[in-house]
């Protein structure tokens, strides 16, 4: 669904005389259509406006729009409005139990000391360092059953910087004395950090990256459904699309700062993908920002593959390479950010049906629920709901993989011994060899279950493994060695029947 759409689809003349009147059409294009300073002005106001009105339904489509919500001064409230229309937290409530230390907080603390590098007040930088600890901290013992992940601070630090940013970017305050916990308004702060976690953040916080590998599959199903072409050469249905691991789990946060820097706008991008992910209710934004990303320097990246294809032992690294190569350049291109963010805007904000059959997400992903694209209220015995059944859905995950490997070792192991009993030569034949032999066990006796065609067999492979070892045994004149084993295996069971 695009802008223009989501804004005709869900609001009625009622909502869009309370601005503009007869002319509000054209009004509000007018302030979603233009980058120019007096737009943002007038922007601003509207903003200011719907704010004091608690005029949810049209700040949604003031934050999808260009110039998002405008300032942080404005986007704070916009963000604490909007998320707690999509979901109630009681502050008293305790909905489960919570601990006195996660056992995640060392990490926490090790990838809090490296934050805030552009901020060069030393003093400053400390304390937004200690409230970022804090509230991550917070919200993992208030909810012991998430994990912490590497590339979550980064996250809340654009909140922080949300709600700090005109302290924080005032040079004349002496931060040796002021305490920035009492220049913030830490109880909404906690509140968006808190609800945007539970209902955007679910599947990035499990003890295993399984369930943030089925979102980076989406972006390969939507790259086919928009350019097959490139989907093809740059065989997507082998190369799962690894490369976009940081800059998801992050929502861009670690590629573009929040952080003012006063050379770029770049900082300014990155709350505008903040604006549209929230305004939308869509953990689907960052997904389809990605690929229209890549697809606006696809020409680039298949040049660059087609020059290094004979530097790359594999295609899987020769391809990587290749995005990683292009995009790390372009990620300082704020003229490229802004076309693949109106890009979105102008067509499709949401994966459809066709996109979502195509990637077996588990079914309480925040991509079907919670963070879908359809804004609407969530309780919080419902969130609970969906993280605990996730928790044991991860569990079960994990279960089947460590099966996984435990057999594929048992079988490594089994192949190893039989080898063994084979010339180095002909082991890998040796070994499919016996393997086939105990698949003709298994399948005889299901046929038969007879006791003394179970002893029968027992002797018969003991023989063949020690004829098998003998050294000066000429396997050069076997044609069909994997057949050896099991001929008379296989005879021995017609004629118990």
């Amino acid at each position: 669904m695009s802008l223009r759409s989501f804004f005709n689809t869900s609001h009625s003349n009622h909502d869009k005389d309370a601005i503009a009147g007869k002319d509000f059409d054209a009004y509000f294009q007018s302030l979603i259509g233009s980058n120019s300073e007096k737009a943002e002005e007038q922007k601003g106001k509207a903003i200011s406006k719907l704010l004091k009105e608690k005029n949810v339904r049209l700040l949604r489509c003031m934050g999808l729009g260009p110039l998002g919500f405008v300032s942080n001064s404005l986007r704070k409230d916009c963000w604490y409005e909007l998320l707690a229309s999509q979901l109630y937290i009681d502050g008293s409530a305790e909905y489960i139990p919570p601990v006195d230390k996660h056992k995640d907080e060392g990490q926490v603390i090790l990838d809090a000391e490296r934050s805030f590098g552009g901020i060069s007040n030393k003093n400053l930088k400390l304390q937004l360092k200690a409230l970022l600890v804090e509230l991550i901290t917070g919200i993992l013992r208030k909810y012991p059953t998430l994990n912490y992940y590497q590339g979550y601070h980064d996250i809340v630090s654009v909140f922080i910087i949300c709600f700090s940013s005109n302290v924080v970017e005032d040079n004349a305050l002496e931060w040796k004395t002021l305490s920035l916990r009492d220049q913030i308004d830490m109880e909404r702060l906690f509140y968006c950090v808190e609800s945007f976690t539970l209902l955007y953040l679910r599947d990035f916080m499990m003890d295993s990256l399984d369930f943030s590998f089925e979102q980076l599959r989406l972006i390969s199903s939507l790259i086919k459904e928009s350019n097959l072409k490139f989907y093809n050469v740059f065989k997507f249905d082998e190369n799962e699309p690894l490369f976009a691991i940081g800059s998801i789990l992050t929502i861009f946060a670690h590629n573009l700062k929040p952080i003012n820097s006063g050379d770029t706008n770049l900082h300014k991008i990155l709350f505008q993908i903040f604006d549209m992910t929230i305004s939308l209710q869509s953990m689907h934004i960052p997904l389809i920002i990605y690929k229209n990303l890549l697809l606006q320097n696809a020409p680039e990246i298949l040049k660059h593959i087609e020059a290094n294809s004979d530097v790359f032992e594999n295609d899987f690294d020769l391809r990587h390479g290749a995005i990683q190569t292009v995009l790390q350049e372009k990620l300082c291109d704020e003229s490229l950010w802004e076309e693949v963010l109106q890009i979105t805007r102008d067509h499709s904000t949401s994966a459809s049906k066709k996109v979502l059959k195509r990637v077996h997400l588990n079914k309480y992903s925040t991509l079907l629920n919670t963070a879908y694209g359809k804004p609407r209220s969530f309780d919080m015995d419902t969130i609970i709901f969906y993280l605990n059944e996730q928790t044991k859905m991860n569990e079960r995950y994990k279960k089947e993989k460590y099966r996984g490997v435990t057999t594929k070792s048992k079988t490594r192991a089994l192949f190893k011994r039989l080898g063994h009993f084979l010339p180095s030569k002909y082991n890998k034949l040796g070994k499919i060899s016996l393997l086939i032999g105990i698949l003709a066990i298994l399948y005889q006796l299901q046929t038969t279950r007879s006791l003394s065609l179970l002893l029968s067999l027992r002797y018969m492979i003991s023989t063949k493994l020690k004829e098998l070892s003998h050294m000066h045994m000429n396997l050069h004149d076997v044609n069909h060695i994997w057949m050896d084993p099991i001929k008379d295996i296989l005879k021995l069971g017609h004629q118990n029947r």
